[in-house]
């Protein structure tokens, strides 16, 4: 009886465990190198990310690799019509297809497509044996430790926990440093501002938040009553809607029409400067954290922008706290989108986690401007939640190296993301090139 086939998960333990041989054909004979299988992708898009293969002229590519069971689950899956699929570089399938299949992505390129069966290093059957540990685990991880961490598994604790807060003092730094630049140019009160109006949009759309705070500057936002903040922010964010009023549930209607009362009569004054819908970001986001709900916290940041102000000044981060955990908006409060059901209970306009974000990016660099040792002091006593990009640095960079219960402290977190961004986000050679190693003096 032939033994039965991968399911998905152990097609990707496959891959994720480099069990194919070094140098693998494609359907249509071109012999290529994997480098390096790529971070295996545990949320949406694609299922490895910073995979490099180098191709016969000795070209290297890098992008991301999508695995499945049949080749026709490429189209079947949406991926022909997917954005977030157009950097993949192979598309892996365990069997050859039926019919000739042709993997394109959304636009139009050809994605070269492997058929990995009679390409592995041992026998499928033996192989499973290989990577049920890794099946068996849980979670399953995301990235192979690197070489830096063979070498700081010899050390003393002492030598990984400091060397990543070294790292995280010198990205505090650097986020200073970026808020300096924009002092000198715009001051104090008008960098904050669009400081914190990019901390609303991170990390989905910070950059038209960015855009807006700069579009709309704080000093004349200042002079106009809520109503007519609100009513910019939404008019030049090109989220106000245009249809209708009949379209929408009578207390979405009593919203708008007020908004739209003061935004048709300058809507020609700002023609240049409404943003389009193309940087937004609009599917795939909490509902709570939906821009409509961020841009209504940001009107709402203009009246307490001063006392935020006072707040840097004094280093008072609980002053800073309580001014953003403040921030309500009646309608906003109780709404995700101008079309969804009206929330059961109101949620906060800027949650704990966001606030803490801000906390990290805006406040204590703010206050290294000042001085850096309490800035500093501050990342190392305040804590942060991990996310799925710290987990990949610290699989990367720690691998099984033990530091609870540091892992949380806000310094060796940026410290860890300092160090994954420097090096392994940018290395495409499996950490054989990278000179990260040698830093640290490992070599």
């Amino acid at each position: 009886m032939p033994p039965r086939p991968p399911n998905e998960e152990q097609l990707q333990a496959v891959w994720f465990e480099h069990w194919m041989r070094p140098v693998i054909e494609t359907d249509e004979g071109v012999r290529i190198e994997i480098v390096q299988p790529g971070n295996w992708n545990h949320g949406a898009g694609p299922d490895f990310l910073q995979a490099a293969i180098r191709l016969p002229d000795g070209t290297l590519r890098v992008g991301a690799v999508e695995l499945h069971l049949r080749a026709g689950d490429w189209d079947a899956h949406g991926h022909h019509t997917d954005p977030a699929y157009n950097e993949t570089i192979l598309h892996v399938v365990w069997e050859t297809p039926t019919k000739t299949f042709f993997p394109a992505t959304e636009n139009f390129r050809h994605v070269p497509q492997v058929i990995l069966k009679e390409q592995l290093l041992a026998p499928w059957e033996q192989v499973r044996g290989y990577i049920s540990p890794l099946i068996d685990s849980r979670p399953l991880p995301a990235a192979q430790p690197g070489r830096c961490q063979r070498w700081l598994a010899t050390q003393p604790t002492g030598t990984a926990l400091n060397l990543l807060r070294a790292a995280g003092a010198f990205r505090l730094n650097q986020k200073a440093e970026r808020l300096g630049w924009r002092i000198d140019a715009v001051g104090e009160k008008q960098t904050l501002w669009e400081a914190l109006a990019e901390g609303l949009g991170y990390s989905a759309n910070k950059i038209p938040f960015r855009l807006l705070a700069q579009r709309l500057p704080y000093a004349m936002m200042l002079k106009l009553t809520r109503e007519q903040r609100l009513a910019r922010i939404f008019g030049l964010s090109g989220l106000l809607p245009a249809t209708s009023l009949e379209a929408f549930d009578p207390e979405v209607r009593e919203w708008i029409k007020p908004q739209w009362e003061h935004w048709w009569k300058i809507r020609a004054r700002y023609d240049y400067a409404i943003l389009p819908r193309s940087p937004w970001k609009l599917s795939g986001l909490r509902p709570w954290n939906r821009p409509e709900r961020r841009l209504a916290a940001m009107a709402e940041l203009v009246p307490r922008l001063s006392r935020l102000h006072e707040a840097v000044a004094a280093r008072d981060a609980d002053a800073f706290r309580r001014l953003l955990d403040g921030i309500h908006d009646p309608f906003w409060d109780r709404h995700t989108t101008f079309t969804a059901r009206s929330l059961s209970k109101p949620h906060h306009l800027i949650g704990a986690e966001r606030i803490n974000d801000l906390l990290l990016n805006v406040f204590w660099p703010l206050v290294h401007q000042a001085n850096a040792s309490t800035a500093i002091r501050g990342w190392h006593e305040s804590e942060s939640a991990a996310n799925s990009v710290t987990e990949l640095a610290r699989q990367r960079v720690l691998g099984g190296i033990e530091l609870k219960p540091h892992l949380h402290e806000t310094l060796v977190q940026q410290g860890l993301l300092q160090i994954y961004h420097d090096y392994c986000r940018t290395d495409a050679s499996a950490c054989a090139d990278c000179p990260f190693p040698k830093t640290i003096g490992a070599e």
